[in-house]
């Protein structure tokens, strides 16, 4: 065997060795999806409807963390955020406007999507309850109690 085709299989080992399970590239994380709205009363009708409301600035940063999640976003009306893997219970820090919230996440923890033996498994979760303040927050609703990375909404914030 000459040299070169010495490095030509070399190299293609090398390359046949770094190829990865296109599973692993899954984002493994799934989010809580949560809507913020407010309730208009319709004049004519008397009835009640919920629409998105637009938030100026969101400040969210997990409990016992030092770290935020979202930093002074602004204009936004949806928020991504993420359950402990390892806990059923999750709190978060939410600042809306300068107005300062705690909202606690209670959640069962299933294993249900396993991607493969190397890349392991995707911990989706299911919501048992949800608890806040009410500075800003007048009620919460839960919309969808199945957090998986289909990026459903799951949660709806009330502000009036």
């Amino acid at each position: 065997m000459n040299i070169k085709t010495t490095i030509i299989l070399l190299l293609s080992l090398i390359l046949v060795s770094c190829v990865t399970d296109e599973e692993c590239r899954e984002d493994k994380d799934v989010y809580m999806q949560i809507g913020v709205y407010t309730k208009n009363l319709n004049p004519t009708t008397k009835l009640y409807s919920n629409s998105l409301l637009t938030v100026d600035s969101i400040w969210v940063k997990g409990l016992a963390t030092d770290s935020f999640l979202y930093q002074n976003k602004k204009s936004l009306n949806t928020i991504y955020l993420p359950l402990k893997k390892l806990s059923t219970q999750t709190d978060f820090e939410v600042c809306f406007n300068q107005i300062t919230d705690t909202i606690s996440v209670f959640y069962q923890n299933n294993d249900r999507y396993f991607l493969s033996l190397e890349c392991g498994c995707v911990i989706a979760h299911t919501i048992d309850e949800i608890v806040s303040t009410n500075h800003y927050i007048d009620s919460i609703a839960i919309i969808n109690r199945d957090i998986t990375p289909t990026n459903a909404e799951n949660i709806q914030i009330y502000h009036f």
